[in-house]
């Protein structure tokens, strides 16, 4: 297998890398063909969840997600994916998330705890809230919140207001995280919901899965979707929008039981001290990499939301890439854009750059271009930036030959990859 040592094989950080952007599916294309309505799913199913944001600078961040893996495709196909097939949902897997439907009842568990724990719905005028939306849903079918007027009487909400003013917006949240509702679809960006017999009839059939049994589902879930994963990785990889699913302990402890049944294995990677396995069902990928083969040749452009890089103590360990969203950013504040996307390059985060897609005139613009210090400016990598670019353009709506570049760059070398790509 190569270099092992006492406490398990030895990674080269470029072979961690390598694997980490394989479990993702990064590595290259997997067909040329344009990607199906079942190659949407099965790449869903692979990640386990894809992370939503209400943010569109150039797509919904699930979107691009599922661009930068499979090319360009029919994004009306995940419409069809939520209704009418019942194929994904939406669940608190990595703050809000689309999961496959058939992987709802792993979160029972937590929905039971939000039950349990529920002291909003214990209030009378609340729980009579939640029966008047059950009824409802039941006799007119899926709803959302723009279904409820807003009260005689109540201001406008502000848009600082969480809830706004219609108690009904704030009940149907609650409801779905305690499992009441499912999300149905998507009306634009809005939630839709409907009752889980009719969207997700397989989370409340029979009995709860077991703790221990949703634990160990979740962490080998989470390691086939990292690679190389840490306990504090594993356990970061399904979690609310606060707590993790599974605490690092209980991840740290499933890792080492799963060692014991070799289906992961000890490993180490230079600069990471705390204890690191790889999937076992990589051991031969890394004989390919080893051997000079196989290494990732896609370049593409990653969401901020990307499960390849949304742990960032990951991204800076594995990638170098200090990364974070300067959306939420004062703009004199700001040292890369708006909304940058970080660039992947064969296998490696090489520089990030801050796109704007006009959807009026069909023009995709970059106005801010940063490269990693360790980047060298080549040939290759202009070229495949270039193809990148005119990808997500065709995937927009655009032209594939109309990408604007409005920057004047002082570092050298982001001005001589413009000019290769001129």
């Amino acid at each position: 297998m190569g270099t092992e040592t006492t406490t398990g094989i030895a990674l080269t950080r470029p072979e961690a890398r390598w694997l980490a952007v394989a479990a993702q599916r990064l590595d290259r294309r997997p067909f040329r063909r344009r990607a199906s309505k079942a190659d949407l799913l099965a790449m869903i199913t692979t990640l386990g969840c894809v992370q939503l944001d209400t943010i569109s600078v150039i797509s919904r961040s699930h979107e691009t997600v599922l661009w930068s893996r499979l090319g360009p495709y029919d994004r009306a196909l995940i419409d069809e994916l939520y209704d009418p097939d019942h194929a994904i949902t939406e669940y608190l897997a990595h703050a809000a998330a689309i999961v496959p439907a058939a992987l709802m009842p792993v979160f029972r568990p937590y929905m039971e705890h939000a039950r349990a724990r529920g002291a909003w719905a214990a209030e009378p005028e609340n729980q009579c809230i939640m029966d008047r939306i059950v009824e409802r849903v039941r006799a007119d079918g899926a709803i959302g919140s723009r279904h409820f007027e807003r009260p005689d009487g109540a201001p406008r909400a502000e848009a600082w207001d969480w809830w706004g003013v219609k108690p009904e917006r704030e009940a149907l949240a609650r409801m779905w995280v305690r499992g009441d509702l499912v999300v149905r679809r998507r009306d634009g960006f809005q939630r839709v919901f409907d009752l889980p017999e009719r969207t997700a009839p397989s989370l409340w059939c029979g009995p709860a899965m077991s703790v221990a049994d949703q634990r160990r589902e979740l962490v080998i879930r989470a390691v086939r979707a990292l690679g190389v994963a840490t306990p504090t990785w594993t356990a970061d990889y399904f979690r609310t929008g606060g707590p993790s699913h599974i605490g690092k302990k209980l991840a740290a402890a499933e890792l080492a039981a799963l060692e014991a049944e070799r289906a992961v294995v000890p490993a180490t990677i230079p600069g990471v001290t705390e204890p690191i396995w790889l999937d076992a069902t990589l051991l031969p990928l890394l004989e390919e990499l080893r051997a000079g083969r196989q290494r990732p040749a896609l370049t593409t452009l990653l969401s901020p939301f990307d499960s390849l890089v949304w742990h960032r103590g990951r991204a800076l360990g594995l990638f170098g890439l200090d990364y974070r969203l300067e959306s939420y950013t004062p703009a004199h504040k700001r040292q890369y854009g708006y909304y940058t996307l970080p660039i992947l390059h064969r296998g490696a985060i090489v520089g990030r750059l801050d796109p704007l897609y006009d959807r009026k005139q069909r023009l995709l613009t970059v106005r801010g271009l940063h490269l990693q210090p360790e980047t060298r400016v080549s040939a290759r990598l202009a070229t495949d930036l270039r193809a990148s670019l005119s990808e997500l353009a065709v995937f927009l709506g655009g032209d594939p030959d109309r990408v604007l570049f409005t920057l004047d760059p002082d570092d050298a070398r982001v001005r001589a990859l413009l000019a290769l790509m001129a």
